[in-house]
């Protein structure tokens, strides 16, 4: 078997990549096509949501929890055969949550809520969807190499299977991280500055 040579994250999984990038994007699509059932109770809601955020809301310990459990989540989806359509269906949907919240920043605030979009979902999302770029890819490698081997019966090779996937595992904890400490400190100051704007 022809061994290739790691070249970076975007050479090992660039095919992945394109694919959880095609899936994500149709998600965000269906996102804000659906968002044409947001009402004004889940404008008012979410007004409330956002000038109720503060240090006490929102805890460190909780967003690393939650990340942790997502991480761990997908990469135990890869170790299965029948793991590739189950993380696809939690990419496409993660890209719904983020075209809807998109749509809801714009239908509440209107041209405020572009600020929002950018000061409130932009740094948190970023490496969140580097985070789930990379498990997701590194899952469906996994899945993908165990159907391969199963069908064609060959003998997989654990050790550099392993060394892979700790390598992303270790990269996709530190991403987790940094992203509960920005959605647990950064983020508030971020709301309090936006529901400053216009005021």
């Amino acid at each position: 078997m022809k061994q290739q040579a790691y070249h970076g994250f975007f050479r090992k999984y660039r095919h992945v990549y394109l694919f959880i990038g095609i899936l994500l994007i149709a998600g965000i699509a269906a996102g804000l096509y659906f968002s044409k059932t947001i009402d004004i109770n889940d404008m008012k809601n979410f007004t409330s949501y956002m000038n109720s955020i503060s240090s006490d809301s929102t805890s460190f310990s909780a967003q690393l929890f939650s990340g942790i459990i997502f991480i761990l989540f997908v990469f135990l989806l890869g170790t299965s055969i029948i793991g590739i359509p189950l993380i696809s269906f939690i990419i496409f949907s993660k890209g719904m949550q983020i075209g809807f919240s998109c749509a809801l920043f714009v239908y509440t605030y209107q041209l405020k809520g572009i600020a929002g979009i950018i000061l409130t979902l932009f740094p948190q999302l970023v490496i969140d969807c580097l985070a789930t770029f990379l498990i997701s890819a590194s899952a469906i490698q996994l899945s993908m190499y165990l159907i391969i081997s199963c069908s064609n019966r060959e003998k997989l090779d654990f050790h550099r299977l392993f060394n892979s996937i700790l390598n992303d595992l270790i990269i996709c904890f530190i991403m987790v991280i940094a992203e509960a400490y920005v959605k647990a400190d950064l983020m508030v100051w971020f709301v309090k500055l936006f529901n400053l704007i216009g005021k």
